[in-house]
């Protein structure tokens, strides 16, 4: 038998609590049990501490069944948890699938194309396509407040319940002034005065600005046209406001490395002698369009277009257009106006797209022999 230690009563008062719980090795027991047996103190000390014995059975059982309730409660807690947590995954599921393929959001005018613009008498026929292959439309509604219609429905994510990306409806024209795609004042303007407003005219007219030297203005213009004309040719540009007559100059730098001379003056003149008449209408106090290319000999091509030309020129675009348009149809609508000046083709959405279709027509001058209408491009 091993001999057991002697310890003095201090070392034994330090691992009474120890002993108590049963956390000491045998050879320490043993050790604090012999002192125990020698020291009325110490063991006094032991008694006051609680039994020396452990629980008994029956306090066993009832702890194990304490402990076993308590892990049963825990194990219940966790699939509680657990299924909460699926549960509310579950609703924000059927909430999102509700939301995109039921409930959808306000139609975006940016994401719907007008496809066909058929106007009767006193109605007209607007079809509609979203430009997103998964995107459907439900609930298409024409409302008409004091003559200004907006045509609106829900957009949707394609789905077994809403297939559709495309839509049809029919606008009676009494009294309407303006028909709008989304909420009118928010959305997109498709038609005004008797005309359908495409959406580079809308770009166009949404772009227009007062004043010359803003030249963030004046670019957010460029990229309109640029948008509606195309190709686009990098160019840089500069503005003359220190004095009239206020200017914008262009200059591509760039359009000589795969064109020769030649073709340099021809398509940056072509370009700028179509583009220059709306540039002076969209930019309020413009009064002259300059151009510049640097050519392969080194030297510079500058042409120049001034307001007093263009509106000079005015009168006999609009007869040249007008004829041409009374010789191929006759009966399709009545002859333009001619404006005091370019600019009032920024006055409205309607007055921007019939600058963009006399635009896309040319502007000519024409004269007549011996029955023959002869037309001359300009300038």
């Amino acid at each position: 038998m091993k001999n057991i230690p002697e310890l003095p009563c201090a070392v034994v008062e330090d691992l009474l609590p120890a002993y108590v719980e049963g956390l000491t090795s045998e050879e320490t027991r043993a050790a604090v049990e012999a002192h125990l047996a020698s020291c009325p103190a110490c063991a006094a000390k032991r008694a006051a501490m609680g039994a020396e014995e452990g629980p008994s059975p029956e306090e066993s059982e009832e702890t194990a069944r304490e402990v076993d309730y308590l892990k049963k409660v825990r194990r219940r807690g966790r699939r509680r948890v657990m299924m909460a947590v699926l549960v509310t995954l579950l609703v924000l599921m059927v909430g999102f699938a509700a939301k995109v393929f039921v409930i959808g959001d306000p139609l975006d005018p940016a994401g719907v194309m007008v496809t066909s613009f058929r106007q009767e008498d006193d109605s007209v026929q607007v079809s509609l396509s979203s430009t997103a292959s998964g995107n459907a439309f439900r609930g298409w509604m024409v409302d008409n407040r004091d003559g200004v219609v907006s045509i609106t429905a829900r957009s949707v994510l394609v789905s077994p319940l809403f297939r559709d990306g495309t839509g049809t409806v029919e606008v009676p024209l009494e009294g309407v002034t303006e028909i709008w795609l989304g909420e009118a004042g928010w959305g997109r303007m498709i038609w005004q005065e008797d005309t359908e407003i495409s959406a580079d005219a809308w770009a166009l007219y949404q772009a227009r600005t007062s004043y010359v030297g803003d030249a963030s203005a004046v670019g957010k213009v460029l990229a309109a046209v640029d948008t509606w004309y195309g190709p686009y040719i990098e160019y840089t540009i500069s503005l003359q406001t220190d004095q009239e007559p206020y200017g914008l100059t262009i200059h591509f730098d760039d359009i000589t490395a795969h064109m020769s001379k030649d073709s340099v003056i021809r398509v940056t003149d072509q370009r700028m002698y179509t583009l220059a008449p709306t540039l002076l209408a969209l930019i309020g106090n413009l009064e002259r369009v300059q151009w510049t290319c640097a050519l392969s000999d080194g030297t510079y091509h500058t042409q120049t277009v001034t307001l007093e030309e263009v509106d000079e020129a005015l009168p006999d675009w609009i007869e040249a257009r007008n004829l041409a348009h009374d010789l191929i149809s006759p009966d399709n609508g009545p002859d333009w106006t001619v404006p005091e000046s370019i600019k009032d083709y920024a006055a409205s959405p309607a007055a921007v797209q019939r600058l963009i279709d006399l635009t896309d027509y040319g502007f000519y001058t024409v004269t007549e022999v011996d029955g023959t209408y002869n037309f001359y491009p300009w300038p």
